[in-house]
């Protein structure tokens, strides 16, 4: 071969060298480092108690932590007032492990958890390396449903915009009830005109993903300022994936694209199987002897 022909293949191998990283930078640039501005800080604990006469050991007890990132949160910093380790799954939720030797006929464990966060007054740009999971069906947000999918084509009709009129729909349309304790889902709220937020998050983001538009359903807390979570200010709302990013839906509390700062994130809702806590909304704990509460 001859330099000329050598200088070709070099050239030829160093752009292919340039292209792979780029594509490998994207691929990994699904939690890129953006703009968080404002910082808040979040207390939240829970009280473990043995319910019997004898001796517990070995108990254990797994609680969600807010999402490690998303396009307006980074989790900077959290502490326990106990040791306890941290699991992560692919879309950055995390739980907290925590484990007690022993816990004394009728006594009680309180866990204080600390975390420091930054947020972010608008979404930054957020990598999508996969689609398809947030537009299928899973339980409770039962896209391929017929009602679904008529309601879906009937809003986006002559629309150019799918997300801003299905929110619309849904806040106009389902009655707000009462805390539920119980799922319900999607169809449920369609078909009943009535749930709580988590039936609204769940509708919209059906009825988003039969518009082929990326959705997913989250819960967490709404704080302007710096709070100690209780549990009966828990909530749910979506986001849809505007192409570009993750953008807020918030149907019960008739918000849409705004207020992001006030929205923190404890658990991007996944399929079951996909779960680290599995069926488990917030938390869970090893043994039927201890009673577990939010404080």
């Amino acid at each position: 071969m001859n330099k000329k022909g050598m200088t070709f293949v070099l050239l030829v191998a160093l752009l292919v060298l340039v292209l792979g990283g780029l594509y490998y930078f994207n691929l990994k640039s699904e939690r890129p480092e953006g703009q968080y501005d404002i910082t808040r800080t979040v207390r939240y604990g829970y009280t473990i108690t043995n319910r019997t006469n004898k001796l517990v050991k070995d108990a254990e007890f797994w609680v969600y932590a807010p999402v490690k990132q998303t396009a307006t949160q980074k989790v900077v910093n959290l502490k326990a007032s106990i040791p306890f380790e941290t699991k992560e799954d692919a879309v950055a939720n995390q739980v907290m492990h925590f484990k007690i030797p022993v816990l004394a006929p009728y006594a009680s464990k309180v866990i204080s958890i600390t975390a420091e966060l930054q947020l972010a007054l608008q979404p930054n740009p957020w990598f999508l390396p996969v689609i398809e999971a947030f537009i299928s069906a899973e339980k409770f947000i039962e896209v391929d449903a017929p009602q679904i999918k008529e309601t879906a084509i009937k809003l986006r009709k002559g629309q150019t915009e799918t997300a801003k009129p299905l929110f619309q729909w849904v806040s106009e349309s389902i009655k707000f009830s009462q805390y539920i304790r119980d799922d319900l889902g999607a169809l449920y709220a369609l078909n009943e005109k009535k749930g709580d937020c988590t039936e609204s998050a769940y509708l919209f983001t059906a009825l988003a993903r039969a518009s082929q538009l990326p959705a997913r359903s989250i819960g967490g807390f709404v704080y302007e300022r710096n709070a100690v979570l209780k549990a009966e200010d828990y909530h749910n709302w979506a986001e849809y994936y505007d192409g570009n990013t993750w953008r807020l839906s918030d149907p019960q509390k008739k918000v849409f694209d705004q207020n992001y700062s006030h929205y923190i994130a404890m658990r991007i809702i996944t399929k079951a199987e996909d779960s680290l806590l599995q069926s488990s909304h917030r938390f869970s704990y090893s043994s039927p002897a201890i009673r577990v509460s939010m404080n």
